[in-house]
């Protein structure tokens, strides 16, 4: 049952001629009788007694009124409530952000867009690297903010992928260190030293990112995870073993802790790292549309 014939039938039934119903469609009275006539064999019954200059509702058509108002307002409901969503889903964005260096870069990456339109949503969400990664691809994020250390991730070969930051990792050693003073640090140096690192979650990823990256150099055992970055660099500080840093944030990391050095690897075939923006490159989201195109100009 088309819509639009109910919609002209009442309107036919409110004004009280075809003519007049006419009007407020921007139809002719002969569309809308072809209209009616179209509704009436539907239905198989008659709605209205044509007359020259007016058109009477019969028995039928006048008990129709209430069930085509119904249908009628179901349809507007539904309609209203479907943009709606769409709408509210093209002004509404989950991201996701590795530690507090990604999230001081995406307030970085948020600002300018946010200022273009103030009725975005956003939910934000911190998870390890590996499972914001997971996210996205699942469409479970619309964006992440992430380490990348260039190793084979199919995963990774799915998303959309903006570099945003590109440098090198490099080592974090406490004052008291016999590394301490070094003005680089050589593979060989490392072979007795603990690793600690940074997840959130229960994750064996940063593991394998530091056994691929270095191999023969650390056992298993050797790489530690931190359950916050705080507790990571209270174990460097207490020599209790070094930490890789990325070397875009090693400003920052300097002033958080002053007990540290920072220190280049000697070999630099193993340090590459970046702090990559990860997308559903099939999005239709039109706020993330605009975000991913604007990160791409500033980051070219």
């Amino acid at each position: 049952m088309e819509v639009n014939n109910l919609k002209t039938f009442l309107a036919v039934a409110k004004y009280g001629s075809f003519k007049a119903g006419s009007g407020e469609f921007f139809l002719s009275p002969r569309a809308v009788s072809k209209q009616m006539d179209q509704l009436e064999n539907e239905l198989g019954v008659q709605l209205f007694l044509r007359n020259k200059n007016s058109s009477e509702l019969t028995t039928e058509g006048k008990k129709f009124i209430v069930a085509a108002q119904d249908i009628v307002n179901t349809y507007n409901n539904e309609l209203n409530r479907i943009q709606s969503e769409q709408l509210e889903s093209n002004h509404r964005i989950r991201i996701g952000f590795a530690s507090a260096n990604q999230e001081i870069e995406l307030q970085s990456l948020l600002l300018p867009v946010l200022k273009e339109n103030k009725k975005v949503n956003i939910d934000f969400v911190q998870e390890s690297g590996r499972r914001l990664v997971k996210l996205v691809a699942a469409g479970s994020l619309d964006i992440a903010i992430s380490p990348f250390y260039d190793l084979t991730d199919p995963l990774v070969t799915k998303l959309g992928r903006v570099s945003l930051k590109r440098g090198e990792l490099v080592v974090g050693v406490s004052k008291l260190s016999r590394l301490a003073n070094k003005e680089s640090i050589s593979n060989n140096d490392l072979t007795d030293q603990n690793v600690f690192y940074y997840s959130p979650s229960d994750s064996d990823f940063m593991q394998d990112v530091f056994l691929n990256k270095f191999p023969d150099l650390f056992s298993k055992n050797q790489i530690k995870r931190c359950s916050s970055l705080e507790l990571r660099d209270a174990y460097v500080a207490a020599n209790k073993g070094i930490g890789f840093y990325p070397s875009p944030f090693i400003d920052i990391e300097t002033v958080r802790n002053p007990l540290l050095n920072f220190i280049p690897l000697r070999e630099t075939d193993n340090n590459h790292y970046s702090s990559n923006l990860f997308y559903d490159k099939n999005t239709k989201n039109k706020f993330l549309l605009r975000l991913v195109k604007q990160v791409r100009q500033n980051y070219s």
